[in-house]
């Protein structure tokens, strides 16, 4: 087992968490789901054209190039995906994944700290930067769009409409189809949600009817 001191981890906490990028609202965001309707498309080359690209949790590139492309510049990551272990849950689930991938940033949406504690804990040796996605943060959004508790894409998508005023949806289908087409790279043993994927759908169907994104 890794010790380390509090020290230590407040250290590397503040070492990794070096946010350098230049906010330009022209630039192009894709913001990649991990919907297995990714499958039936063939969208990675155009993904890879955005400027920005943000992808979701523990999501794989490797073999599904084609359909989702390689780029990712921003990973998402829900608190339970950044410390616990996932195995019995997610079958491609690999407990060292987070920590081996290289020159990414990870977001982390992780509350009580603790949770961002033991990550940084477990990922101590990672090669990406790590920030953290505040309560308030996630709070104002939900007041903003009028719904709460909302998942982690969600918090994604609004986080590429801050920073930009072109953003482009791919492999959302907020969680309409069956548990086994859910994620495009793995099979999922079904868990109990705690937000409303219709309520999301909702409003990201408003935001395409007022042309404030592009969903493919």
């Amino acid at each position: 087992v890794l010790e380390y001191s509090m020290n230590q981890l407040v250290t590397k906490m503040r070492e990794l968490n070096h946010l350098d990028i230049e906010i330009n609202k022209e630039k192009s965001i894709a913001v990649v789901g991990n919907s297995g309707k990714l499958l039936t498309q063939e969208q990675g080359e155009f993904i890879d054209s955005h400027d920005i690209v943000f992808r979701c949790n523990l999501a794989i590139t490797d073999k599904y190039e084609n359909n989702v492309g390689s780029k990712t510049d921003f990973r998402f990551i829900a608190g339970k995906s950044f410390w616990r272990n996932l195995t019995e849950q997610f079958s491609s689930y690999k407990d060292d994944f987070l920590t081996n991938l290289k020159d990414q940033h990870f977001i982390i949406r992780a509350n009580p700290v603790n949770a961002s504690i033991q990550g940084i804990m477990k990922h101590y040796n990672t090669k990406s930067n790590i920030s953290y996605l505040r309560l308030n943060v996630i709070n104002n959004m939900q007041k903003q769009i009028g719904i709460n508790d909302i998942s982690l894409g969600m918090a994604a998508i609004e986080i590429a409409r801050k920073w930009s005023d072109n953003v482009s949806l791919f492999g959302f289908t907020f969680f309409q189809e069956g548990w086994n087409e859910q994620h495009y790279f793995e099979n999922i043993t079904p868990y109990s949600r705690g937000h409303n994927p219709l309520k999301e759908k909702e409003y990201v169907d408003f935001l395409q009817k007022e042309n404030l994104l592009r969903v493919y």
